[in-house]
C-alpha cells in the first residue's frame, strides 16, 4: 500500500505539466503522518517536493507546509528540510511572504537566516505574516538591539493582533536580556502606559503585563531614594485598569498588582478606600506623570460581577495586607464580606489571604468579624473548612467568651462533618496549648458534666466529647513557665484514656499513641502538672511530649504534620506511609496556585526523609520510593502551574521551562514504575494515572512532535490503566473517564484534553512497601585523568568494569550505554544468565568493548546502565540496541582515555 501511494504521488506530479488537484498532496500528507511509513519513502517525498517550486507557485504554501510537517514528525530530516527552505528563501520576492513566514515560524532549526530577510518579511503587507513572525521573534538569531527597535515600532501597527504580538515580544525580551539603559526602559514603560488606552481588549491585556514587567526593571535601576516612588507610580498605573470594561483586562490588572514590589502605605490605603485623595500624585517626588486616581481599586475588584475578578482581587490584596498592620485592618474588613461570596473559589482565596496575614502577624480578628468567619467552618466545601482551621491555628483569642464561641463552632462543624474529626481534634489540642487558662476553664466545666451522678449523661462515643477532652488535656502543655500552672481535674485525663484511639488518631502529627498514653496515665494521678515535681521517668515523658510538639503550627501542611521522632525509630515503613498519606492534602493548594507553599512543604518532607538512615535493605527501598514520589509531586505541581494557572502561563510555556519540567517528570514516573520490583496493583495504578496526567499536560507544549509522542504514550498507558481498575475492582476516576472518552472519539483538540485535567484530584497513595529497589553500581578501578586507559585511534578498546546489581530479576534486559557525544553512542547488551549471583545481589566483572574511538589524543566516555522497559508498546530505537525506552539504574560514570604514544 505504501509503495502504491508513493507511485501515485510521483506519477501525478512528474507527468502532469500543470497540477489541477490537491489529491497528490493529500496522498503525501497521509504518508507523512503515518508513523509506520519508512524513511526511504519520506526521503523520496522530500526529493519530489524539492523540485516542485520550479513549477507555478500557487501551491508553494502547501509544499512548505508538508516540508514543515516532515520536520515536526521526523526530526532526523530537519537538517535536510531546513536546507531546502533556505534555498527557497534566497529567491527573494519570488517566494510568497505567507509561505516564507510559515517556514520561519514552524521550523525552529531555521534560525540562522539573515536579519534582512526577517525584517523584510516583518514589513510584509500580509497581516498574518507579521503577526506570526513577531509572535515567534525570540526563535530567530536577530540582534536584541534590532529586535527591540522593530518590536517597539510595531506597537503602532494598525492591526490589533500585530500590536499585541509586538507587546508580547517586548515582554519576552525584557526577561531574557539585561537592560541598563534608563532611557530605553523608561521608553518601553511609557509605551506600555500609552497602550493601556488601546481600543482592543487583547492589546490592553498585553499592555498591562508590559507595564508590570518593564515597571519592575524601572524600579530596580532607579536610585535608592526614589525606588519607592517609582514602585508607587507603577502600582497606581495598574490600579487604573481594574475598572476596565473587559473581564480579561481586569483579571490581568489584579494579577499584575499581586507581583509589584514594596509600595507606600498611603497608596495602599487609597486602594482599600473609596475616599478620593486628590493630593496623591503631588506627594510623589517623581513628577513626570499625570497619575490616575487609585481610590477603591480593591473595593471595586471584590464587588465585581465576575468571580474570576473577585478571586484575583483576593489574591492581590494580600500585598497590602502583609505590608503593614494598618492596611491589614482595612483589608480584613473587605475580606470578611467576601466570605459570603457565591463562589467557593473566591471564598477559599479570601481565606488563603487571611492565612498569609496571620503568618505575618497582621491578622487581628475582632468579635464583630468572628461570627462571619466561623461560618466558614461549616461550609460545604472541604477545602474551605480546612483553610479556615489553618487560620484559627494562628489566631490569638483575647477573652474567654470568644474562645468558647470558637470551640463551640468547631464542635458544631464536627457534628455536621464527622470526616473532619482528626483535623478538628488536632486544632482543639493546639488551641488548648495556645490558650492554657481558657482551656483550663473549659476543663472544669467538662468535669462538672462527667462527675458521677444520677443525672450524668456523658456519651463515650460522642465526637463532641472527644473534641472537648482533646482541648482539656492540652492545657498543662500550654506554658513551660514554672509560675503558670493550671489545675486540671485528674478525672479528665482518666476519661481521655477511654478515648485514647480516637484522640491519638487526631494527634498523629503531634505524638504517637504510646507517648499519649504515658502522658495521660501520669496526669490522671496528679491534679496539677508541674514538670519540676515529676519523677525522673515521668518527667522525661512530659518533656519529650513538649519538645516534640510543633513550635510553628502555622507553616501550612509541612509543619502541621510534623512527625514525632519518638515514633519513627525502627518503624521506617510507618514513617514513610505517614508522609505519603499526607501528600494528597497539598492538591487543593496546587489547584489554586499556591505553588510556593506546596514546594516548601514537599521540600521539608524530603529533607526529613533524607536525614533518616535506613536500618535494612527493605527500608532503603521504601525511602527511595518515598523520595522519588515526593519529587514527582514537586514536578507535577510546577507543571500544573505552568499549564493550568492563568497567570503568565503562556509566557512560561513559550520560554521552554515546561518542556524541561515535563522531561524530568516523565523520567521520574518511569523510574517509579520500572525500578521498583513488586509494586502492588494499587500502587501501580496510582503511578499509571499520574503518567496519564503527565502526558495530558505535555499536549499543551507547542511542538507537533511532542504532541504526537504524548498521544502515543496516552494510548499505550490507557489499556494498562483500565486493566488495573478491573483487577482492583475499583471505578475509574472522573479524570480517567473523561480522558478515555476523548481518546475513543479520536479528538485531537488540545483544549478538550486540558479540560479533562480539571477533574483530576491527587488521591492518597495506598502504600504497602512490599517491593525492592532496583539499582546498579559501576566501578572502574584507578581511572582518572592522571591514570587514563590507553587506546589506539580507530581501533576497539576494552573497558574493565566491576558491576554490582541489586534486586534485578534474571529476565531483566540490561544495556550498557557508552556515550562519546550527543550523536556518537553505543549499546552493549548484558546477559544476566552468563553471570552468577542471586536476584538480591549480583556482582561480576565485565570487559565492555567500545568500537568508535575518535582520532584524538584523549577523550572522555560516559557510561551508564539502563533497563529496557519491556511493557512499553512504543519503539524508541532502531537497529542494534534496545527496542524500548531505557530507565537508567545508576548515575553516569566518566571513563578517561589517552592515546598510546609511539615511543611506548
Amino acid at each position: 500500500m505504501e509503495q502504491r501511494l508513493l507511485s501515485s504521488f510521483d506519477q501525478v506530479l512528474n507527468t502532469q505539466p500543470q497540477i489541477t488537484s490537491l489529491k497528490p498532496f493529500s496522498i503525501a500528507r497521509s504518508l507523512i503522518v503515518n508513523p509506520s511509513t519508512s524513511d526511504q519513502t519520506i526521503s523520496s517525498i522530500i526529493q519530489t517536493l524539492e523540485t516542485l517550486p520550479k513549477n507555478p507557485q500557487y501551491y508553494l504554501l502547501i509544499v512548505i507546509t508538508l516540508l514543515c510537517e516532515i520536520s515536526a514528525t521526523r526530526p532526523h530530516f530537519t537538517l535536510h528540510v531546513t536546507t531546502i527552505l533556505h534555498s527557497l528563501s534566497v529567491q527573494g520576492p519570488t517566494i510568497p511572504p505567507r509561505a516564507a513566514g510559515l517556514a520561519l515560524s514552524l521550523v525552529p532549526a531555521f534560525s540562522n537566516m539573515t536579519e534582512g530577510l526577517f525584517l523584510s518579511l516583518c514589513f510584509s503587507p500580509c497581516v498574518s505574516v507579521r503577526q506570526r513572525l513577531l509572535s515567534n521573534a525570540n526563535k530567530f538569531g536577530v540582534r536584541p538591539s534590532i529586535l527591540f527597535t522593530m518590536l517597539l515600532g510595531f506597537t503602532k501597527d494598525p492591526y490589533p493582533y500585530v500590536r499585541k504580538a509586538a507587546l508580547d515580544g517586548l515582554i519576552s525580551l525584557c526577561n531574557c536580556i539585561v537592560v541598563e539603559d534608563r532611557g530605553m526602559v523608561e521608553g518601553c514603560y511609557l509605551r506600555g502606559v500609552e497602550m493601556l488606552g488601546d481600543t482592543y481588549e487583547c492589546v490592553r491585556c498585553s499592555a498591562v503585563e508590559m507595564v508590570s514587567e518593564w515597571g519592575k526593571i524601572l524600579v530596580e535601576i532607579s536610585e535608592d531614594d526614589i525606588k519607592r516612588d517609582w514602585s508607587d507610580v507603577v502600582y497606581v498605573q495598574l490600579c487604573s485598569m481594574v475598572r476596565d470594561m473587559s473581564l480579561n483586562v481586569r483579571i490581568n490588572a489584579f494579577n499584575a498588582l499581586g507581583n509589584v514590589g514594596a509600595m507606600s502605605d498611603y497608596i495602599l490605603l487609597q486602594t482599600l478606600s473609596k475616599k478620593i485623595d486628590k493630593e496623591l500624585p503631588r506627594r510623589l517626588s517623581v513628577k513626570d506623570f499625570n497619575l490616575p486616581i487609585s481610590t477603591g481599586a480593591f473595593v471595586h475588584g471584590l464587588e465585581d460581577e465576575f468571580w474570576e475578578v473577585r478571586s484575583s482581587a483576593c489574591y492581590s490584596i494580600r500585598i497590602p495586607a502583609i505590608r503593614s498592620a494598618t492596611c491589614a485592618a482595612g483589608a480584613l474588613d473587605l475580606l470578611m464580606d467576601v466570605l459570603n461570596d457565591d463562589s467557593a473559589i473566591v471564598r477559599l482565596q479570601a481565606l488563603q489571604t487571611m492565612h498569609h496575614m496571620a503568618v505575618h502577624g497582621h491578622l487581628k480578628v475582632q468579635e464583630m468579624h468572628m461570627h462571619m468567619f466561623l461560618g466558614t467552618l461549616v461550609d460545604m466545601n472541604a477545602s474551605i473548612r480546612i483553610t479556615a482551621r489553618k487560620v484559627l491555628r494562628l489566631t490569638k483569642l483575647h477573652d474567654l467568651p470568644l474562645f468558647e464561641l470558637v470551640a463551640d463552632s468547631l464542635i458544631q462543624s464536627l457534628e455536621s462533618y464527622p470526616q473532619d474529626e482528626p483535623d478538628v481534634l488536632s486544632l482543639m489540642f493546639d488551641m488548648g496549648r495556645s490558650h492554657g487558662s481558657f482551656a483550663a476553664s473549659i476543663a472544669k466545666k467538662i468535669f462538672s458534666e462527667i462527675e458521677p451522678s444520677s443525672e450524668s449523661n456523658w456519651d463515650f462515643n460522642s465526637s463532641k466529647n472527644a473534641a472537648q477532652l482533646a482541648l482539656a488535656i492540652s492545657a498543662p502543655l500550654s506554658h513551660r513557665k514554672k509560675q503558670q500552672l493550671y489545675t486540671i481535674p485528674a478525672t479528665i485525663f482518666s476519661y481521655a484514656v477511654t478515648m485514647l484511639g480516637r484522640i491519638s488518631n487526631g494527634l498523629t502529627g503531634t505524638m504517637d499513641q504510646d507517648t499519649l498514653l504515658a502522658y495521660l496515665s501520669h496526669c490522671s494521678r496528679s491534679a496539677v502538672v508541674d514538670p519540676t515535681e515529676l519523677a525522673e521517668g515521668e518527667n522525661k515523658v512530659v518533656q519529650m511530649v513538649e519538645d516534640d510538639l510543633p513550635k510553628d503550627m502555622d507553616s501550612l501542611i509541612a509543619t502541621t504534620h510534623v512527625v514525632d521522632k519518638l515514633e519513627v525509630h525502627g518503624k521506617t515503613r510507618d514513617y514513610v506511609k505517614f508522609i505519603l498519606a499526607n501528600t494528597a492534602e497539598v492538591w487543593p493548594l496546587i489547584k489554586f496556585g499556591c505553588i510556593s507553599e506546596v514546594l516548601m512543604t514537599v521540600r521539608s518532607w524530603k529533607e526529613e526523609l533524607a536525614t533518616y538512615i535506613p536500618d535494612s535493605h527493605q527500608s532503603d527501598s521504601v525511602l527511595a520510593f518515598a523520595l522519588q514520589y515526593l519529587h514527582v509531586v514537586k514536578l507535577l505541581s510546577k507543571a500544573w502551574w505552568h499549564v493550568m494557572c492563568p497567570i503568565n502561563s503562556m509566557h512560561n510555556i513559550l520560554s521552554g521551562d515546561l518542556g524541561y519540567i515535563m522531561q524530568k517528570l516523565e523520567r521520574r514516573l518511569e523510574e517509579l514504575n520500572y525500578r521498583f520490583v513488586g509494586l502492588s496493583e494499587e500502587e501501580e495504578l496510582h503511578i499509571e494515572e499520574l503518567t496519564l496526567v503527565a502526558c495530558t499536560l505535555r499536549l499543551s507544549l507547542l511542538d507537533a512532535y511532542l504532541h504526537e509522542s504524548a498521544l502515543k504514550k496516552l494510548i499505550s498507558t490507557k489499556s494498562r490503566v483500565l486493566f488495573l481498575y478491573k483487577e482492583t475492582s475499583t471505578e475509574p476516576s472522573r479524570f480517567v473517564t473523561e480522558l478515555m472518552e476523548i481518546l475513543q472519539k479520536n479528538d485531537s483538540d488540545i483544549f478538550r484534553f486540558l479540560e479533562s485535567l480539571e477533574f483530576f484530584t491527587l488521591k492518597k497513595l495506598v502504600f504497602t512497601g512490599n517491593f525492592e529497589y532496583m539499582k546498579a553500581e559501576v566501578d572502574i578501578r584507578d581511572n582518572n585523568w592522571s591514570n587514563p586507559l590507553p587506546f589506539v585511534a580507530g581501533l576497539p578498546v576494552g573497558i574493565p568494569l566491576k558491576i554490582r546489581l541489586h534486586n534485578t530479576p534474571i529476565g531483566t534486559k540490561l544495556w550498557l550505554l557508552l556515550k562519546l557525544s550527543k550523536d556518537v553512542n553505543q549499546h552493549v547488551f548484558l546477559d544476566l544468565k552468563q553471570f552468577e549471583g542471586s536476584e538480591k545481589i549480583r556482582e561480576f566483572t565485565f570487559i565492555a568493548p567500545f568500537y568508535r574511538t575518535p582520532k584524538a589524543n584523549s577523550f572522555i566516555l560516559r557510561l551508564s546502565i539502563g533497563m529496557e522497559c519491556l511493557s512499553e508498546e512504543i519503539h524508541y530505537f532502531r537497529g542494534y540496541g534496545p527496542k524500548q525506552k531505557l530507565v537508567y539504574l545508576c548515575k553516569e560514570k566518566e571513563v578517561f582515555f589517552s592515546m598510546i604514544s609511539k615511543q611506548s
